[in-house]
């Protein structure tokens, strides 16, 4: 926060100088104006009167002083907090620039006085000296008011925001007023329209006063029609740009809430009509990668996906991988050779599918994943590539849920007069090598080492000691749970290890 503080502070100064130059040059700009009452009496007399009470003098120092001091009061205020700081940035550009406006009217209101006591001392006429006084301030106002709002929101836009907020989300933070495109549009009308004419409307007036003329109506009404007409190309203006960009907003907000399938109804032949497309385009493109990333999360498990799609996990574009500590289960039908045998096909599959989903949910559910189908097996992951509070644990509640699971799948399939199903489930912990393996143009995700190994050859000695599940000593060691919540079902030969292994299986009745 240290940078942004010195970044909006160093940018404050360089605002407080353009509002100096803007004013600087406000009051060059009357000058070079040929003043149509210049050469009249009263106004030669009210010149002379400036000078001698240097009036003018003071009156333009207040202009130039009132400006500076509201900046700074502004900028200090600014400072007070972060909140406040970040908050206010975008109304800069207004803060700042409005100040010379209210300046340049004090400087009209300082000089009234002087100009009732001109009358009071010389006798002058002073209708049409406030006009022309007015017409003096109008004119220095509009060029500061002009010359440093763009100026400040120019630097302002590419800038001071982007290096706040690098990020972007401006919109994010908490405005006391929200800066809006339609308040462009209101500056030039004021700019382009309401001054010009209010600037000919006073000149005019002010030489009919002079000349003791009436004052024509209809140069009145006509200056107002101009400016009734420049207000309604002004709104229609802001129709044309605002409302597409609104429907643009929208649709942006539906797309980041994952309605891919929205498009933008905008159909023109200018750059809105070319934005439109290109959202559209990009709304179709985002619908793919949306589809191939569901697809992808079906061909491998969606914890799987995320991880390697986002930053930080593993590229997939590379293979490698890490050690991690994992508990493995593996899961397989009971004589399923001489199941199929009997059944078509599409009845295998039917069963298979019915079967995979419900199990499936189980290992989900106790934040586990499924590596991979190998026939009727199931190979599942607890542990990675998501760490687990306890991956033993999680594949223990699952192989209990699957237990449940394989009980009302095998009521339905008893309905449609299907063959029932029994399984075996191995469950080991230990080290494994989690990442992608494979070639360079095809990979998959997976655990490779030796607990996969004998986590596969508990889920089969489940036929040799006729239980439904096998759990290895480190998997209860650490599950945490009590040996006496556990069967111990015999010091296991493993075949491939010279050791036994002690493993255990967990009652009907405790699951």
């Amino acid at each position: 926060m240290q940078f942004k503080t010195k970044t909006i502070a160093r940018m404050s100064w360089i605002y407080g100088l353009i509002i100096i130059i803007a004013n600087i040059i406000a009051v060059l700009v009357p000058n070079v104006i040929s003043d149509p009452l210049g050469e009249s009496p009263n106004q030669k007399l009210w010149i002379d009167y400036l000078v001698n009470k240097h009036a003018s003098s003071f009156s333009i120092i207040a202009a130039f002083l009132v400006p500076t001091l509201i900046c700074i009061f502004y900028s200090k205020s600014l400072m007070k907090s972060e909140e406040k700081l970040l908050s206010n940035l975008s109304e800069i550009p207004s803060v700042y620039s409005l100040s010379s406006v209210i300046g340049w009217n004090i400087y009209y209101f300082i000089e009234i006085p002087f100009v009732i006591h001109a009358k009071i001392t010389l006798g002058i006429s002073i209708k049409y000296i406030l006009i022309s006084s007015w017409a003096f301030a109008l004119i220095s106002g509009m060029t500061a008011w002009t010359i440093s709002y763009l100026a400040i929101e120019l630097l302002n836009r590419t800038v001071l925001l982007p290096q706040v907020f690098p990020q972007g989300h401006i919109k994010h933070t908490k405005h006391s007023v929200y800066p809006r495109f339609s308040h462009l549009l209101i500056f030039c009308f004021m700019v382009s329209s309401v001054f010009p004419i209010g600037l000919l409307m006073a000149s005019h007036i002010s030489l009919q006063i002079q000349n003791g003329l009436p004052i024509q109506t209809s140069v009145v009404i006509i200056s107002i029609m101009f400016l009734l007409f420049a207000l309604t190309i002004t709104i229609s203006l802001s129709k044309i740009i605002i409302t597409p960009l609104g429907k643009l907003t929208q649709a942006a907000e539906r797309i980041k809430d994952g309605d891919y399938k929205t498009k933008v109804s905008i159909v023109t032949a200018d750059e809105l009509g070319t934005l439109a497309d290109s959202f559209n385009d990009m709304a179709d493109s985002l619908a793919e990668k949306e589809f191939m990333r569901d697809t992808f999360g079906k061909v491998v498990d969606p914890e799987v996906r995320d991880y390697l799609m986002k930053d930080g996990g593993l590229s997939l574009s590379q293979l490698g991988g890490q050690t991690r500590q994992v508990t493995v289960l593996f899961c397989d039908i009971r004589s399923f050779t001489a199941m199929s045998e009997k059944m078509s096909a599409e009845e295998v599959v039917s069963l298979l599918n019915k079967y995979f989903t419900a199990l499936g949910k189980c290992i989900t559910k106790n934040h586990g994943i499924i590596n991979k189908y190998i026939g009727d097996a199931i190979m599942a992951i607890f542990g990675a590539p998501i760490n687990s509070k306890n991956s033993a644990l999680d594949a223990l509640k699952a192989a209990l849920d699957m237990r449940q699971a394989l009980t009302e799948v095998n009521k339905d399939f008893e309905k449609q007069g299907k063959p029932s199903i029994r399984f075996g489930i191995g469950i080991h912990t230990g080290p494994v090598f989690a990442g992608t393996i494979g070639a360079e143009n095809r990979m998959e995700y997976t655990v490779i080492g030796d607990t996969v190994n004998t986590a596969s050859r508990l889920e089969s000695l489940c036929k040799t000691y006729q239980t439904d599940l096998l759990l290895s000593q480190e998997t209860v060691n650490q599950t945490g749970l009590p040996l006496e919540d556990l069967i111990f079902v015999d010091d296991a030969q493993i075949r491939g290890k010279e050791e036994t292994m002690k493993v255990y299986s967990y009652s009907q009745k405790k699951s």
